[in-house]
């Protein structure tokens, strides 16, 4: 299966992010237990309060599970473009050309210059076991997607640019823009760290740094996309991290900031949320 493919649509839809071994299952209003992503018998477990037909599972892939590599767009007909994609990335991942699963989007707002394509590349060792496990109990996921393509779904649909900090436990932050309910584009920071048990000292340290990653961002925003500046900050951060960033951020940058965060839904479960909100209405497979 192709990523961003497209079933038909059921009557019910789950929403899953797929985190190393883990898939965290979330609806609009409910969370539910993680599935060890190979197991036949955990799946079951954890799909087993939902109805046994109808169920539409649509997958985000955690950022850990992929890699996207930017390359000017190959000038080839749309048939051939597949083909081409491959031939084109098989040097630029570590991942071995015969294990790769390709495939590629293309940005609404891209800086000046040749057109660019973002190619996914994963790993089929990694996916394939999953969909295998989900097969035996006769359930094929309506779409595979990435992560910063479904976070843009916890973002208001606005013509202005909207912006959104997440980090789960075990990542770097990452920033995500979007407009008009798209995706912009995305900004791994490293480096920054915010974890319990942190002085006040360390923390704030880390938050000088942040800004500075997030004015940078904001440079990008003006001075190569030509897009306005964001007009509303989410968080989808660890829930004692959000609480201790929102008033900061909003003093520095007078933005209106909501925490997507809860002690009942947390950033995995959000991000399974995000996943089940990804639209159907996308490529067909090649």
């Amino acid at each position: 299966m192709a990523l961003f493919s497209k079933k038909q649509a059921q009557s019910s839809v789950l929403g899953g992010f797929v985190d190393g071994n883990l898939c965290y299952l979330a609806t609009d209003s409910l969370a539910f237990t993680p599935a060890q992503i190979n197991s036949v018998d955990s799946w079951k477990a954890a799909l087993a309060s939902l109805p046994k037909r109808g169920i539409g599972l649509r997958l985000a892939l955690s950022s850990e599970l992929y890699e996207v590599i930017s390359i000017d767009r190959p000038n080839v007909e749309e048939n051939e473009l597949s083909a081409a994609l491959t031939w084109a990335v098989k040097d630029l991942t570590n991942i071995p050309l015969e294990h790769q699963l390709i495939d590629y989007f293309e940005l609404k707002h891209q800086p000046s210059g040749a057109p660019k394509l973002q190619v996914v590349v994963t790993d089929k060792r990694r996916i394939q076991p999953m969909v295998l496990a989900l097969d035996k109990l006769k359930i094929t996921p309506e779409l595979i997607t990435i992560e910063e393509l479904a976070l843009t779904n916890l973002l208001a649909n606005e013509p202005t640019p909207q912006m959104l900090l997440c980090q789960t436990q075990e990542q770097s932050l990452n920033l995500v823009v979007s407009m008009e309910g798209e995706f912009v584009f995305n900004r791994p920071i490293s480096g920054i760290e915010f974890k319990e048990g942190q002085t006040e000292l360390d923390r704030q340290m880390q938050f000088d740094s942040l800004i500075l990653e997030m004015q940078r961002s904001l440079d990008y925003l003006d001075r190569q996309l030509r897009l306005a500046p964001p007009t509303a900050l989410s968080l989808l951060l660890p829930v004692d991290i959000q609480q201790w960033l929102a008033p900061q951020i909003q003093t520095m940058f007078d933005l209106p900031v909501s925490s997507l965060t809860s002690l009942d839904r947390s950033v995995q479960h959000n991000l399974a949320l995000a996943a089940s909100l990804e639209s159907l209405e996308v490529r067909d497979e090649a």
